[in-house]
């Protein structure tokens, strides 16, 4: 707990006496230590887009350019989806489906690479075919933060307010992460 943790039980010693301890003890897991009160230094943010992630709100261009950082805008188009697609209809009807779906990435990326070079940051763009969880799980190895819409992979309900892939993404990974 650390220096914080060492003058309240000084200071409280003669006054609550083993209910203090008793409190630390309990309640250890709401409790900052001192290495997670050092706000991480962010560098590079990793911001995966695709074709659910409909209206990104100002607040989360506000945020990322509070850092000092370079972004990686990603746009990933499913190869199962193409790969279904060419096996129940036909490989005309993949590649037609493929060169929309790239047009619409690109678009996007523009889009979001202009509001966030506004708020004056570096921003890099990529598109390519993959699978959308393993590969920003990949792709954050070497990335300080995720900022990630909670409709990215699939479409959001009532009932499951969050992506599936968005919350997969999230559980296997160590680093901070903003969820719009």
């Amino acid at each position: 707990m650390g220096l914080y943790s060492s003058f309240i039980g000084r200071k409280f010693k003669h006054i609550a006496g083993k209910k203090y301890e008793d409190i630390i003890k309990h309640y250890r897991e709401f409790l900052l230590t001192e290495e997670e009160k050092m706000l991480p230094e962010i560098r590079a943010i990793l911001m995966p887009l695709d074709r659910y992630v409909k209206n990104i709100p100002d607040e989360v261009y506000e945020t990322v350019s509070a850092y000092d950082a370079s972004v990686l805008l990603v746009y990933i188009m499913d190869s199962e989806i193409f790969h279904l697609l060419s096996q129940t209809l036909s490989k005309e009807a993949s590649e037609e489906f493929k060169r929309k779906e790239e047009i619409v990435g690109r678009e996007m990326l523009d889009k979001v690479a202009k509001e966030l070079e506004d708020f004056g940051l570096r921003v890099q763009r990529r598109i390519f075919f993959g699978n959308k969880s393993e590969d920003i799980i990949r792709l954050a190895e070497n990335i300080d933060m995720l900022v990630i819409s909670r409709a990215y992979g699939s479409e959001i309900t009532k009932t499951s307010p969050l992506s599936p892939i968005v919350l997969k993404i999230i559980q296997h990974l160590k680093i901070p992460a903003v969820v719009y």
